[in-house]
């Protein structure tokens, strides 16, 4: 996943009101969390910012819930940190790995290329490649982690569901290899080995998100697949030697993400606005090069992409926008519209499809989420195990929350949860979204676990 995903966070004491941190004594009630691992994708590693780096890792869901399991008697908690702060984001292209710097926010100038004033939305996020030299980075990448495994974290970065059961599976993802065992460890199969007393298991978001990440829907798991194979995941893990008690988690729903809902709140789908001679001179353009279902009109109209199919349409009222859809392209370049600076003549210049999730493909994962958290629901049941409804909290963000005297939202930038690729978590929403998987532990298992501080974790930095 570039991963997603993927995804995430959600407040259980999502309230207006102001909620504070359980105080009690500790107290396991009988469960053993001695050995702690967590299994998951992006998420679960302390993905943020569009990369790997340090501190992220560091500030990890589970890495914070070991924290806390501290106080109930947990023991040491093993990361393969990566051994650079200035993050290493990882796209596996044929022929090696194409590595690039963290995603940081950049105050942009005050005005747009329309000569706009942008105010509070001139802060975007942006590359910065501290480091440009490819190899170098690759290296960080690819060098051994500083302490030695096995590590209790195996969250990895673009892992599914069927990739943890692969053998060999280091050989294609390069974090993976980094750290795994053998050459023909599957990520299952070493998180088992280790025998927990207790896991966390949060699979199925880059099952479902990782191409909706691209504006596509094409590299959905079959629901029938993820009903086969993550039951196996679960009971590979609770056959591990321990008898291990764990916590399971559902997936998010996409558009709850600012990744899928920022631009489409600036931007409206019909944000077109045309008089009867520039309509009359579109259709006749479009009806040139092919495109003469492509219908303009004097008034609003909406933008044109091109579907994941290849053919060219009108957006709909509903459809999104991505977070890296090209703003100004669309602004001053016409893209969306036509480009009146091609030569000999305007040409029509469709939004690419990567930039567009639109209704069918957004029905389409949510469907498919929709059955992988019915199924994770029947198993933490059939397996008496906790669950943490990270899909259910999550929509409980958007009317926002005050804890200890924050407010957070799931808003991009200002609502203090999301780190800069709008996908995945910064550390105080980390700290919140572990709050939740130990709610759902002490609620399940009637073991008493203090929650994280998250005054004691930091949000999005500000430039």
């Amino acid at each position: 996943m570039k991963k997603i995903l993927f995804i995430i966070l959600s407040l259980t004491f999502l309230t207006a009101c102001e909620r504070k941190i359980d105080e009690f004594a500790s107290n396991a009630n009988g469960i053993n969390f001695s050995k702690f691992v967590a299994v998951g994708n992006s998420m679960t590693a302390g993905f943020a910012d569009a990369a790997l780096y340090r501190s992220g890792q560091q500030n990890s869901i589970p890495n914070i819930m070991a924290t806390q399991f501290q106080t109930v008697g947990g023991g040491e908690f093993r990361q393969p940190l990566i051994g650079t702060e200035d993050g290493v984001g990882v796209n596996v292209i044929p022929g090696g790995v194409y590595c690039t710097s963290k995603l940081a926010l950049k105050i942009i100038p005050d005005v747009d290329c329309q000569g706009t004033p942008l105010g509070t939305s001139s802060l975007k996020p942006s590359f910065v490649l501290t480091n440009p030299d490819q190899n170098m980075l690759k290296q960080q990448l690819l060098a051994a982690p500083s302490v030695p495994g096995p590590y209790n974290n195996m969250g990895i970065s673009g892992l599914t569901l069927l990739a943890a059961f692969m053998p060999g599976y280091a050989a294609y993802n390069p974090y993976y290899g980094r750290f795994a065992s053998t050459a023909s460890s599957s990520v299952i199969g070493e998180a088992a080995a280790q025998q927990p007393t207790f896991f966390m298991l949060w699979l199925g978001d880059n099952d479902a998100l990782s191409s909706a990440l691209n504006g596509t829907d094409i590299q959905i798991t079959p629901a029938d697949t993820f009903a086969k194979y993550y039951p196996m995941a679960v009971v590979a893990l609770q056959q591990s030697g321990n008898n291990p008690k764990g916590v399971i988690a559902t997936i998010p729903d996409i558009t709850s993400l600012p990744f899928f809902t920022t631009i489409s709140k600036q931007l409206p789908y019909n944000g077109v606005t045309l008089n009867a001679e520039q309509a009359s001179g579109l259709n006749i353009l479009y009806t040139m090069y092919g495109h003469s279902d492509i219908v303009w009109h004097e008034g609003q109209n909406p933008f044109v992409y091109v579907k994941s199919n290849g053919k060219w349409a009108q957006m709909q009222d509903g459809d999104l926008f991505l977070l890296t859809v090209p703003t100004d392209s669309i602004k001053c370049k016409g893209m969306g519209i036509a480009d009146q600076s091609a030569q000999p003549f305007p040409k029509p210049y469709p939004i690419p499809g990567k930039f567009i999730l639109d209704k069918t493909e957004q029905t389409n994962i949510q469907t498919a989420i929709a059955q992988y958290n019915f199924i994770i629901k029947g198993v933490a049941t059939s397996q008496n195990l906790a669950l943490a409804d990270m899909n259910a909290y999550l929509k409980t963000l958007s009317s926002g929350l005050i804890f200890d005297g924050i407010k957070f939202s799931t808003t991009f930038v200002t609502g203090g949860l999301f780190s800069t690729d709008g996908v995945h978590l910064n550390p105080r929403g980390n700290a919140i979204a572990a709050n939740y998987f130990i709610q759902a532990i002490n609620s399940h298992y009637g073991c008493q676990i203090p929650q994280a501080n998250i005054t004691e974790y930091k949000g999005l930095v500000f430039p």
